[in-house]
């Protein structure tokens, strides 16, 4: 057994939704998005699993965290969200965060934290919304090839 690696995601794969999606400019982009995750941390160990896939990661990359769908189970406590904040600002290979189709949740979290944390990784946020239109003109500025771009706004 490998105890370096997500055991949710090897007994049910996709189980945290880490998807390797494409490279951009030599950064590889991994695609979560939390309404498709099955992880609503009953027991308490969503973010050391969330380390972990982090962990895995030993290239550069960009988080590709795409809000479609979320409902209020899926939404976060505070002290997740800032233990995941500081997960990504300790990431060297955390190149930035893409937030797409953001809601009034994540910003309003998000806002919270620049309030009063300092980490860079917050200010190297890319909010990516509009119609589906803005948003393959927006990440295709952001170096998305056409497949990956198409693969991302069907989601």
């Amino acid at each position: 057994m490998d105890t370096k690696k997500c055991q949710k995601c090897i007994a049910k794969p996709g189980y945290h939704n880490f998807i390797k999606l494409c490279k951009v400019n030599g950064t590889e982009l991994i695609y979560t998005s939390p309404a498709k995750t099955e992880d609503f941390n009953e027991d308490g160990t969503k973010l050391d699993n969330i380390k972990l896939h982090v962990e895995e990661i030993n290239v550069p990359w960009t988080w590709v965290m795409d809000c479609k769908n979320m409902e209020l189970k899926h939404y976060t406590e505070i002290s997740f969200n800032i233990g995941l904040l500081g997960v990504l600002a300790a990431d060297k290979n955390l190149h930035d965060v893409w937030i797409l189709r953001p809601n009034i949740w994540i910003r309003t979290t998000i806002n919270f934290l620049q309030t009063f944390y300092s980490a860079p990784i917050l200010q190297k946020l890319k909010y990516v919304e509009g119609s589906n239109l803005d948003l393959y003109s927006a990440i295709t500025k952001l170096g998305l090839n056409e497949a990956c771009a198409h693969w991302l706004i069907g989601q």
